[in-house]
Order: structure tokens, then C-alpha cells, then sequence
């Protein structure tokens, strides 16, 4: 049998034997899960309540809103709920979907990252919320990371209703895997405020790959590119809302991740109520955080006690010894007419 024959014989059987696999009630059950189309019924159907039913639900007392950070990691997000946990009036939770699950002794473990300064631990807002594990899904930190305003999540949701109504005072939930989520957040809590942090991409890409040597701009393939912030599930997951994130194996990493920045950029200045620059944040902390507490309770931007932040530290710029202006812009750009082009809707008729 010659190579091509054989070739053909082995893509038939392959074949055979996927059209045999997907009829199994496992995969169509697999497929269920992960291609909801639940959208249009949640857009036309109203809730009817129970004719049989006796009486009213009970009433929630009213609780302040709870604040959202979003930001993308190595963002200056760990920064900011540090100087929210250090605010009198408020309960912040850290990255409250992060797989070592904080509310858990047994699973989260006592690491901390050196570069977080002024933090000795991640989880004392959770002690004595070991219910969250009756809600929560490790899935959430790589499956359906896109989640519009009809998108349904009862776990996801019970999850961070307990999280509001545990905490002491005002509830801060500082979040790295809600970029496009937010329209979710925004629907299921309308009263909410949302804090968007960004950061320079070339610096934050600096950041992400911790040692730079072992990844240098000269690359020309994801080879040797050490993934520490899950890019690589990031474009796996997105790739059905943004069809230009693909596994290239004939670019530098910095395209997909400036791809995944910008449009986590464009998400949060859209749906926030305030957006700030870690940048400011580093430089000018005390400025920076009454302008943000302006922005999510208006009546309470100049009631704010002395903070120390001397863990705060000004921003640099290490972007300046991994590669010139022109090597980052070229990228840039090139990731900017796409994103340009798709969220306008192509070109006119």
C-alpha cells in the first residue's frame, strides 16, 4: 500500500470513528454543557410565579453595592485590593475564583507571591465561608470566559451573592477573569460598581514572563514562551467571540497577548464605572484612590482616614530593555487594525 493510500485509509477510519464518538450520549451531554444556546428563551420568556404558591418570598434586607475590580494579572489588581483591604468600611476578597480556593485550608496552600509587597496571605476574608465550596467550579478560570448580559450561571452567581452578604461593610471582589464578563456582572447587578485597572501592555508583558531572557523579542514561534497566566486557555476559550485568536506557531507571544489586552481594554472602559492606570495608581496612590472612591460612591470621596502605603511603590519601565519603541508598536498595530475592524462589523457594503 502505497503512502497516500495508506494516508486516506487512516483519515477514514478516524473519521468513522469521530461520527461514531459524537452519537454518544456522553459527548452530546459534553456538548450541551459547553455550547449552551439558552440566550433567545431568557430573552422572550418572563418567569410566572406559582398559582398554588402561599404567600411572598421573604424579603432581603438591602445591603450597600458591592464593588467589582477587573483587571487583567500582572495588572496592578493585587495592588489595588490591597489598598481596599486596608480601607476602613470594606471586606476584600482576592481573585475570587482562583483555583486554590481561598475559602479551603486544605487546597490554597500558604504561598505568596514576593512581588505582591505588603501582602503575608490572600485569605482571611474567607475564613468561615467554607459554604462557597458548595458553588464553586475550577472550570470558571477556563471555561466560558465570555459571558454576555444573557449568559446564566446559578453556581457562579450564588458564589458571589455570598461573597456580598458575608462581608463586613462594603463588599470588594477583585477579580483577574472577568474581563468578558462584565456584561454578566453588569446585568445580574445593576447597582454594582465597577473599578477597571490597566496597565502598559509592554510593561505588563515584561511582567507576565517574570524572567524575559527566557523568552526574548527576537522569538518567532510560541517555543520557549513560559505560559504563567494561562494565555494559551485565554485563546482557546475566546476563539469562538474573537475568531482572529488562533495558536499561532509563526508569531511572537506578544501579538496574542496584546490581542487579549486591547480587547480586555475596550470591555472594561465600556462597561466600568471608573477606569485607572496602575501607572497612577503606583505614582500618585492617594490621588488616585479619592478619585476612585468618588467615582463608586460619590457621597463618600473626601471621608477617607490616613492609609499607610508604604508598600506602594512607583512604576518603571522594564519594557525599555526587552525590545525598541518600534518592534512593540509594529505588533501594536497590526492588533489594532483587527480589533478595530472587528468590533466595528467589517467594512461597509
Amino acid at each position: 500500500m502505497s503512502l497516500t493510500k495508506l494516508r486516506r485509509h487512516v483519515r477514514e477510519i478516524l473519521l468513522r470513528q469521530f461520527l461514531r464518538l459524537i452519537k454518544t450520549e456522553e459527548v452530546r451531554h459534553y456538548l450541551n454543557r459547553t455550547l449552551p444556546e439558552y440566550g433567545c428563551i431568557r430573552q422572550r420568556i418572563q418567569f410566572s410565579p406559582n398559582p398554588y404558591g402561599e404567600g411572598q418570598p421573604a424579603s432581603h434586607e438591602p445591603r450597600q453595592s458591592p464593588v467589582f475590580i477587573t483587571g487583567r494579572f500582572r495588572s496592578g489588581s493585587t495592588l489595588l485590593w490591597n489598598i481596599f483591604r486596608n480601607l476602613e468600611g470594606y471586606t476584600a476578597y482576592y481573585e475570587p475564583f482562583n483555583e486554590r480556593r481561598w475559602f479551603s485550608m486544605e487546597q490554597r496552600g500558604d504561598y505568596t507571591d514576593g512581588t505582591h509587597r505588603g501582602v503575608s496571605e490572600y485569605w482571611s476574608e474567607y475564613t468561615g465561608l467554607a459554604e462557597l465550596g458548595n458553588y464553586y467550579h475550577e472550570d470558571w478560570i477556563r471555561h466560558q470566559l465570555y459571558m454576555d448580559e444573557h449568559a446564566f450561571d446559578f453556581d457562579m452567581k450564588a458564589y458571589i451573592n455570598t461573597l456580598v452578604a458575608k462581608a463586613k461593610g462594603r463588599a470588594v471582589l477583585q477579580f483577574n477573569r472577568v474581563d468578558f464578563r462584565l456584561g454578566w456582572l453588569r446585568s445580574n447587578y445593576p447597582e454594582a460598581r465597577i473599578v477597571h485597572i490597566y496597565r502598559n501592555p509592554r510593561d505588563q508583558w515584561c511582567s507576565v514572563l517574570r524572567d524575559p531572557a527566557k523568552y526574548p523579542s527576537q522569538a518567532t514561534s510560541p517555543e520557549g514562551f513560559p505560559d504563567h497566566f494561562y494565555l494559551g486557555i485565554w485563546v482557546r476559550d475566546l476563539c469562538r467571540q474573537f475568531p482572529f485568536l488562533a495558536p499561532y506557531q509563526d508569531r511572537h507571544q506578544y501579538y496574542l497577548f496584546y490581542c487579549i489586552w486591547k480587547l480586555s481594554y475596550c470591555f472594561g472602559c465600556h462597561y466600568a464605572d471608573v477606569s485607572v492606570a496602575m501607572e497612577d495608581l503606583a505614582n500618585s496612590p492617594e490621588s488616585t484612590i479619592r478619585s476612585i472612591i468618588k467615582a463608586i460612591d460619590k457621597s463618600d470621596g473626601n471621608q477617607r482616614e490616613s492609609v499607610d502605603l508604604s508598600f506602594v511603590t512607583p512604576a518603571g519601565n522594564r519594557w525599555l530593555d526587552y525590545a525598541s519603541a518600534s518592534w512593540f508598536q509594529a505588533i501594536e498595530e497590526e492588533c489594532d487594525a483587527v480589533i478595530d475592524e472587528f468590533l466595528q462589523g467589517g467594512p461597509p457594503a
